[in-house]
């Protein structure tokens, strides 16, 4: 009898000691898989807001009537989407916010010509087509300058 209550408690230790190392590692290897999740939304949004500058700002130097249909992958935990300037008006910033795990990181790309627009419909993962078009007055926000609009297509 002494035998078998010998081996069950060396195998209690055995099974403790696993659990306590791999406790710590499974805790490290969660850490580091959340880390990485939000660096790469955080990359995806980068290369959706710096595409839309680039091709805003070649619809803009082509002036108006041009305009280019584009399609845009939008990562998880977009918070909003602000096209032009913070309020929403004329501006030279496509602004996305991110829900990360440290708050609220916000991707910022920046033209050379004036934009406006709204994508707050495609605030959300997936891809979407969007329109990008010059104006010689931007009606929507203000019929006195000219811009680039961008909206959901």
């Amino acid at each position: 009898m002494r035998v078998k209550a010998q081996a069950s408690t060396e195998m209690m230790v055995t099974v403790a000691f696993v659990v306590t190392i791999m406790f710590p590692l499974l805790l490290i290897a969660y850490l580091q898989s959340t880390n990485v999740s939000d660096q790469l939304g955080v990359q995806q949004a980068q290369q959706t807001v710096t595409k839309i500058a680039n091709y805003a700002d070649i619809v803009g130097a082509q002036g108006d009537p041009a305009k280019i249909t584009l399609q845009v992958f939008m990562p998880p935990n977009i918070d909003n989407i602000t096209v032009g300037n913070s309020t929403n008006g004329i501006g030279h910033e496509v602004i996305v916010n991110l829900r990360t795990s440290s708050g609220i990181t916000q991707v910022v790309g920046v033209t050379l010509t004036k934009i406006a627009g709204n994508l707050t419909l495609i605030a959300k993962p997936g891809t979407f087509f969007i329109k990008i078009y010059a104006e010689d007055n931007c009606t929507q926000i203000d019929p006195m300058q000219s811009c680039v609009y961008i909206e959901r297509s």
